[in-house]
């Protein structure tokens, strides 16, 4: 129907993938404005009489669509290689599937350190970085509904960060839904940075809790490496620094499944690399290094506090690591009180902090640029809560035991 660029068709497990390009603004407020590439995945039920023209993308007659939009900021989406899953349970119940890279993610056009440091000024890679938020996410989408679909509407499932632009997508553009599927991601519209990540300090701590109930030994495990980190430097094998608070930043897998297990893992590793041969093993650095994507996906670290930003005069100022030092947080803070006391040092969780930018190898040359986003104010609005109130839509959350 509309003008994209076919890229790939394959066929597996019963299910047809097929992924397109389509050319966008990198702002949609101005329409002349260069342009970049977004790439989506088409996940539907393989039929040979249907699908039998590999080079082109049909859709049943009675079609019956969905977007997915992935958690993040900045993670593409994963092209399903069998009929399982989500993937299933969204074929099973008739849907064809929109698996949309989000701009700066996947095959889209990309987003890099290099990228942003060809920038003539610190003010212009800002700039540039504010197309990428949730309000940009949505005209994607909408511009990929209205090629493959035309006027028709279609449905959206937002995961964690998907979540949120879900709710951007019902304030701005209501009229192109059916109804909106959201898993553990509603946004805490009307409050700021500071006002969530007072309460996830709060979650993290009692993850921590039960993270040390669960582990006990690690509370001296834990601080006996934390104490080696303070006073050697730590190379990574890419060329980044184990810091203490890059190792405490481990605490982000408490959000996810066996997190807390594999954190533990990596502890006694660590613990027992000190005892025998009195320095960590390339294997447990190699390990730490692959539990942080800060490195891959670096909109990760530099929006991770932007997308809590809703309209002008709303810096987040390094919400996290002020926050840090808030009273009640004390265990999150190594000193050598902390040290000495019978309390366990505390790993911290989804938060992005100034130290990050010294710790690894891809967000060293970003420094300055992150300082300047984290000062930024002059933000587009994201969300409209008279104006998704307007229609009735068939609006899902599910219930998530997820951290952060």
């Amino acid at each position: 129907m509309g003008s994209y660029k076919l890229i790939d068709t394959f066929v597996n497990d019963d299910i047809i993938n097929q992924r397109i390009s389509l050319s966008v603004p990198l702002d949609h407020r101005h329409k002349k404005s260069e342009k970049i590439t977004i790439v989506a995945n088409i996940t539907q039920k393989y039929e040979k009489k249907l699908h039998h023209d590999a080079s082109k993308v049909t859709f049943p007659r009675d079609s019956k669509p969905i977007a997915y939009i992935q958690g993040g900021p900045g993670f593409s989406c994963t092209v399903p290689l069998s009929n399982s899953g989500l993937t299933k349970v969204l074929l099973d119940n008739g849907y064809q599937i929109i698996f949309y890279d989000q701009r700066g993610t996947g095959l889209s056009t990309p987003l890099e350190t290099k990228q942003l440091l060809d920038f003539g000024t610190v003010d212009e890679a800002v700039e540039y970085l504010t197309r990428f938020r949730a309000d940009s996410i949505v005209e994607d989408l909408e511009h990929i509904r209205s090629e493959l679909f035309g006027k028709q509407k279609w449905s959206i499932m937002g995961q964690s960060f998907g979540g949120f632009c879900c709710f951007t997508y019902l304030s701005f553009h209501q009229e192109s839904l059916e109804s909106v599927f959201v898993t553990g991601g509603v946004p805490p519209v009307g409050y700021i940075a500071d006002d969530v990540y007072s309460q996830t300090y709060k979650r993290t701590a009692e993850r921590n809790v039960h993270f040390y109930a669960k582990y006990p030994q690690d509370k001296i495990r834990v601080k006996e490496i934390l104490g080696y980190l303070r006073k050697n430097e730590v190379i990574l094998p890419d060329g980044g620094r184990l810091s203490v608070e890059r190792f405490q930043q481990l605490g982000l897998n408490f959000g996810g499944s066996g997190g807390t297990d594999s954190l533990h893992q990596v502890v006694v590793e660590f613990s027992w690399a000190l005892e025998s041969i009195g320095h960590p093993t390339y294997a447990v650095l190699s390990k730490i290094q692959s539990m942080s994507r800060f490195d891959t996906n670096i909109l990760y670290a530099l929006f991770q506090e932007c997308i809590y930003a809703d309209g002008k005069g709303k810096a987040t100022d390094w919400a996290a690591d002020r926050l840090r030092y808030a009273d009640g947080n004390e265990q999150f803070v190594l000193n050598d009180e902390l040290l000495r006391s019978e309390k366990p040092v505390y790993f911290t969780g989804e938060m992005v902090y100034k130290s990050m930018f010294d710790d690894y190898a891809q967000l060293r040359p970003l420094k300055e640029i992150a300082m300047a986003l984290h000062s930024y104010s002059d933000w587009t609005p994201l969300y409209d809560p008279s104006g998704s109130s307007t229609t009735v839509l068939a609006l899902t959350s599910k219930k998530s035991s997820e951290v952060f």
